[in-house]
């Protein structure tokens, strides 16, 4: 069947997706059953804590082990959430 463009549609109207946790309205196209705000409570504590744990870490590495999407992770390092870490045994700064 192919899709037409009011496949967002079922029969009792308009396909929503919430957050699990706070209830707000998320994209139907996102992955994640929680919204960025709630992602950020849960997991960025877990993030920030394995980046001071591991040195070469980066987005990749990160995204793989969390099971979260590249961009987020960006988004906080340019938000200023997550900071850049100076590897002591190379004493140059790493991303992250």
């Amino acid at each position: 069947m192919a899709r037409s463009r009011l496949s967002f549609l079922n029969d009792n109207g308009p396909i929503v997706k919430y957050c699990q946790k706070c209830g707000c309205r998320i994209p139907v196209s996102s992955p994640y059953d929680k919204c960025k705000e709630c992602m950020k409570k849960e997991l960025f504590p877990k993030v920030k804590e394995f980046i001071n744990e591991n040195y070469d870490v980066n987005e990749m590495v990160l995204a793989q082990e969390f099971g979260i999407d590249r961009s987020l992770i960006h988004e906080w390092v340019r938000e200023g959430h997550l900071e850049y870490k100076k590897n002591p045994f190379r004493g140059d700064y790493r991303d992250m």
